[in-house]
């Protein structure tokens, strides 16, 4: 599915562009409020029905709405969004998939990325940041009564976002551990996603 990401989704940090207050439940969007651009691999790991399913990928977001997922085998999917319409690219089946994005993303994770800041209060509320020793973990949930997301969790160590899992509708929880995360600016051009010739474009 299209939003297994987050689906979705942050460890060294190359920059933390100077937050250094103490991530509370009073200030943990202003966290995210100067972090325009995202760089980083991750591992996912989904669980359902006592089953466990891990896979790797990298994510590169940017704060006006584009991304781009590489998942590697297993699935060697990419999924990405130019702002205005999504696109799935599943090298197994030789297919991409484009559809209109309109809201599809406003209530899953990958909106923490590429969600407005100021539009974030208006999609979550912040259940609480707890604190015990050098890590910090805020549960939000959306406000929204028909999100396919229940339940995220934001895991900070030292200001650095080290680990986001959550609950969703299908009855899945979902843990993205990221690594060698950055909030550096990258050309639009990474964001490109490059379309095999066998691959079938379907549009939706």
């Amino acid at each position: 599915m299209i939003y297994k990401f987050l689906v979705i989704s942050c460890f060294a940090v190359s920059v933390n562009l100077s937050f250094a207050e103490e991530i509370n439940k009073s200030n943990l969007f202003d966290y995210f409020d100067n972090k325009k651009y995202l760089t980083a691999e991750f591992t996912q790991r989904t669980f359902q029905d006592g089953n466990e399913r891990t896979v790797s990928g990298t994510i590169k977001a940017v704060r006006d709405g584009k991304f781009k997922i590489i998942y590697f085998e297993p699935m060697q999917e990419v999924i990405g969004s130019d702002g205005k319409s999504i696109f799935r690219l599943d090298y197994e089946l030789e297919q991409m998939d484009v559809l209109p994005q309109e809201d599809y993303f406003k209530n899953t994770p990958i909106s923490i990325f590429t969600s407005d800041v100021s539009s974030l209060s208006s999609l979550y509320q912040i259940s609480y940041c707890d604190k015990i020793k050098n890590t910090t973990i805020c549960e939000i949930t959306p406000k929204s009564n028909d999100a396919f997301l229940e339940k995220l969790f934001l895991n900070f160590r030292n200001f650095e976002l080290e680990e986001l899992s959550y609950t969703d509708s299908f009855g899945q929880t979902v843990t993205l551990s990221f690594f060698n995360l950055s909030w550096l600016s990258f050309p639009n051009e990474d964001l490109e996603i490059s379309i095999p010739k066998e691959i079938d474009i379907v549009y939706h």
